[in-house]
């Protein structure tokens, strides 16, 4: 039998600067940007959302 592979996004946080992430798979976006106000008042810096595809 054929199995299709299906994408799933995850979103991480990651630092502007530096370009690293910050923080590991988070499950929805309200969960995302509730912890990027967090990182961004505690780093002082900008904090991005990126979708992560994994099959």
């Amino acid at each position: 039998m054929y199995q299709e592979e299906v994408e799933i996004a995850r979103l991480v946080l990651v630092d502007t600067v530096t370009g690293t992430r910050i923080r590991h798979r988070i499950r929805n976006m309200k969960q995302a940007l509730k912890q990027q106000e967090w990182y961004e008042t505690t780093l002082g810096r900008r904090v991005r959302i990126e979708k992560e595809f994994r099959r």
